[in-house]
């Protein structure tokens, strides 16, 4: 199946690493919006933040791409594809930290304790004027590391730009015991949830590209993932595009 034109709403490296594994061709573009702003304004439930922000920036990406086009008279855009990632413990969303202490302070709350990762994903799709998402909500089980190497991992950098404060696949602070979900949900782009989003594409991924290669069921994307997987039945109803760029529908 021909995929139609992509584009990644992110500049994480490793969204974009996950995406070129999973052999989906893409450009990267930069989402225009306050994050700040857009999560102090949210009210609703913690678990759907995630969500929540990739739908405003696949929108704000959407406008500024259809907008470079329509200057250089290329016609419309085609997909914008965003993600977040929203780390929670006891009811509280931990964000990416601040500095190297706060980092320091994130992981010993989280040390030996079970907490969620929910990344959301959003495709916005300006042909049909629609937008489309879904929630992957990995359980974690995080071990119990010592004080000594919190602080050596808080001041390598690698936290800073983590939700959480830190990364389940860092080669050296290994810092998860166990998960019950996707393994790729917590990295920060659940591969199965995004090929749900584009209709199913690929249904069936070539052993050649896939991420930890070759993996067993049940996740044909990482052998690294845990049932309960994210259901792929379980994407958000179409959502109508307001023309000031908000949501409309259920």
């Amino acid at each position: 199946m021909e995929l139609p034109s992509l584009a990644l709403a992110s500049a994480s490296p490793r969204r974009s690493q996950l995406l070129a594994q999973a052999g989906i061709p893409f450009e990267r573009v930069v989402a225009p919006v306050d994050e700040d702003a857009l999560t102090a304004a949210y009210t609703g439930p913690l678990d759907l933040l995630g969500e929540y922000l990739a739908q405003r920036k696949a929108l704000a990406a959407q406008r500024a791409l259809a907008a470079q086009r329509a200057l250089a008279a290329q016609g419309r855009a085609g997909l914008v594809l965003a993600a977040d990632t929203t780390v929670l413990l006891a009811g509280r969303s931990l964000p990416k930290p601040r500095d190297s202490a706060e980092a320091a302070w994130m992981l010993r709350e989280l040390r030996g304790r079970e907490h969620i990762v929910a990344t959301g994903v959003a495709l916005a799709d300006p042909e049909h004027d629609r937008l489309v998402s879904a929630t992957s909500a990995t359980r974690v089980l995080m071990r119990a590391y010592s004080d000594g190497e919190i602080e050596a991992y808080a001041a390598s950098g690698d936290p800073l730009d983590k939700a959480g404060a830190y990364s389940i696949q860092h080669p050296s602070f290994h810092p998860v015991a166990h998960i019950s979900g996707c393994h790729l949900g917590v990295i920060g782009l659940p591969i199965c949830l995004v090929g749900a989003l584009l209709g199913h594409w690929p249904s069936v991924p070539d052993p050649a590209q896939v991420v930890a290669a070759p993996p067993p069921p049940p996740c044909p994307w990482s052998a690294a993932c845990r049932p309960p997987l994210p259901p792929a039945s379980g994407l958000h109803a179409v959502r109508h595009v307001e023309p000031s760029g908000g949501v409309s529908g259920a």
